[in-house]
């Protein structure tokens, strides 16, 4: 958990007794170099005057090599007690005379001796130099004197500055930050409980109490518009409750719709599937007919007059079998074949009035079952592409072994919605796109070209080519007529069986070809809204 920050009284203390405490250290330490640099230079100036001094009244001494007079000269040094050593030289820089303490000063090489600085002056009288004075003194105590008092009277200031730093937190603690601290103790208790009933007590400075009134002000503002938004919450739970059991009971109808809309496709395709097994049947029933009356009628006669003849040959024949050695075989062997087809073709008779009827029951209960499948049709709206997208699967899924290149295209770039059946669309796009691929079986590079829009006013155009085996000029107009086709072993009624869906559904179907051999389109229109008679076939 973080630490709580610093109060404002404590931000306060701190930030000014920073601020000061930096201005004194930088103007203490600029002050403090300033004079201990002054210092320096004064009892330099004092070294420089008394060396001169010295040197003027030692130079009659050094001339008269009076000893006596050099040691006065140099005594009168100790009435300055920092100069702690003198030596006066000869002209060959020999000590002459010496006073104080004993340094190292090597005149040949002057500099500062232990003690501090020194200064070394020739002894000149009347423009003659007798010889070299040297003046040592210590002024480390007096610096370091100089230092304290500074130092004590910095320290004293930066005690000052701490004490009125601290009074200045407490007065503005009492002038300011104690209002705000109360402004900010009502806005935790408020954020905590949730209380906006609760209000602070303007105080402090007109600022301070400003904030306070415009705080109990927002804060009157937040509890009603909180008891406001308390009250839409109840109204919009109350909705969405009622949005919940709308939802629920349109979920329900929307299956109940899909229940029945299923229902109808299948009765559609159980219609369909039995309109189809009806014609087959009658094909069926057709050939069987025609079957038994070759046998009736052709067959079985000839194969009695074969007999016969075998059995009883006509008068001309009876010699040539009699009179040939392997004639009475022949006539046996004949008689006994000619016997044995017309068993068979008696046994075959038989078997077709079985199957004759056993067709016959077969059609009675596909009228029955027609009888009970109703065509009921749900028209909605959906988009064109994806019925197309379950036509193209299930033309995969029915087992074709020749598979053309199908070719995707759609000019259109919007919508493309449409209001029709949907299952019902789906079995003509199933039908035309077997018909297109039977039309390709025969062609080198077999292609199946699908082409979507664009849309006119009423409709949505969809469209099939193929490159197969065309469509003659004079078969267009009968090309959706019940029984025709141009397919071997087809029975005509897929095309006019989609041609009238289309048509219950509020569209059409359009067939294009320019010839044998040359491919043929395919074209069917949907209506983009309800129309009069997509609402008749609903």
């Amino acid at each position: 958990m973080s630490a709580s920050p610093p109060s404002i009284r404590r931000q306060v203390l701190f930030f000014t007794f920073t601020v000061s405490l930096t201005v004194l250290l930088i103007t203490g330490g600029v002050l403090l170099t300033h004079h201990i640099g002054q210092t320096r230079a004064r009892l330099a100036d004092a070294l420089d005057a008394t060396a001169q001094m010295i040197a003027a009244n030692a130079s009659a001494a050094l001339a008269f090599r009076d000893e006596a007079g050099a040691r006065d000269v140099l005594a009168s040094l100790r009435h300055d007690p920092l100069i702690v050593s003198a030596i006066l030289f000869d002209q060959n820089d020999a000590p002459f005379v010496a006073y104080g303490r004993p340094t190292d000063f090597d005149p040949a090489k002057p500099s500062l001796s232990r003690y501090g600085p020194a200064r070394i002056l020739d002894v000149v009288h009347n423009g003659e130099t007798y010889g070299r004075l040297l003046v040592v003194t210590d002024n480390r105590d007096e610096l370091r004197r100089t230092a304290l008092t500074w130092g004590s009277v910095y320290a004293g200031a930066v005690l000052f500055t701490a004490l009125l730093a601290y009074a200045l937190s407490f007065l503005f603690q009492r002038a300011i930050a104690t209002p705000l601290a109360a402004l900010a103790r009502t806005a935790v208790a408020v954020s905590e409980r949730g209380d906006y009933t609760a209000r602070a007590t303007p105080g402090g400075p007109a600022e301070v109490a400003a904030v306070a009134e415009a705080f109990n002000a927002m804060l009157a503002e937040i509890g009603r518009r909180d008891a406001e938004l308390a009250r839409q919450l109840t109204a919009l739970d109350k909705e969405m409750h009622e949005r919940e059991a709308a939802e629920a009971s349109l979920r329900q109808n929307t299956r109940e719709l899909l229940r029945l809309s299923h229902e109808a496709g299948m009765a559609e395709v159980a219609t369909g599937v039995l309109h189809n097994i009806g014609n087959a049947l009658n094909s069926i029933n057709v050939s069987a007919e025609l079957l038994a009356d070759h046998l009736r009628l052709r067959a079985t006669p000839g194969i009695a007059t074969l007999r016969d003849f075998f059995q009883n040959p006509p008068a001309k024949a009876a010699p040539v079998f009699q009179a040939h050695p392997g004639g009475p075989d022949v006539l046996a062997f004949a008689d006994s074949l000619a016997s044995h087809a017309h068993a068979q073709l008696r046994g075959a008779a038989q078997e077709l009035a079985t199957l004759r009827t056993g067709v016959a029951h077969l059609k009675e209960i596909v009228a029955r079952q027609q009888s009970l499948a109703k065509s009921i049709r749900h028209n909605e709206r959906f988009d064109l592409r994806e019925a197309l997208q379950e036509a193209l699967l299930l033309d995969k899924t029915t087992g074709h072994t020749h598979t053309p290149q199908l070719l995707l295209e759609q000019t259109h770039e919007g919508p493309t919605l449409v209001h029709a059946d949907r299952s019902a669309v789906v079995q003509i796009l199933v039908n035309l796109l077997a018909n297109a691929r039977a039309a390709v079986v025969q062609s080198r590079a077999p292609l199946i070209r699908i082409h979507v829009g664009p849309p006119n006013a009423t409709h949505l155009p969809l469209s099939i080519t193929d490159n197969g085996v065309g469509i003659h000029p004079d078969q267009l107009l009968s090309i959706f007529s019940y029984g025709f086709t141009t397919k071997s072993g087809g029975h005509g009624f897929g095309l006019h069986n989609a041609a009238i869906t289309a048509r219950l559904l509020g569209g059409t179907i359009r067939v294009h070809s320019e010839g044998p051999g040359l491919g043929a389109t395919f074209i069917l229109d949907l209506p983009l809204r309800p129309s009069s008679s997509s609402h008749a076939a609903s």
